[in-house]
């Protein structure tokens, strides 16, 4: 089973408010990203409503080819 939400979060030194799109599978693994951005992250840390994204503890997964602006752009990232 798999679980695709959006939370609000933070981003930068500058605490950013952003959407953040999350898909978490069975196992419990995250793949992330902050809305208009490329760049998909991966955590084992539960994601929501109001995380700072500076502080999950994750690895750079992979880079977009276009940025992501929705729940549905980022599962097609991941299915591609």
């Amino acid at each position: 089973m798999t679980l695709t939400k959006t939370i609000t979060g933070t981003y930068g030194s500058h605490h950013t408010p952003t959407d953040i799109y999350v898909r978490t599978n069975s196992s419990g693994f995250s793949w992330y990203v902050c809305d208009d951005s490329v760049n998909v992250c991966g955590t084992y840390e539960d994601l929501e409503d109001g995380v700072d994204v500076e502080t999950v503890e994750d690895c750079d997964f992979y880079t977009a080819g276009d940025a992501i602006t929705s729940e549905e752009e980022l599962e097609e990232s991941i299915a591609a």
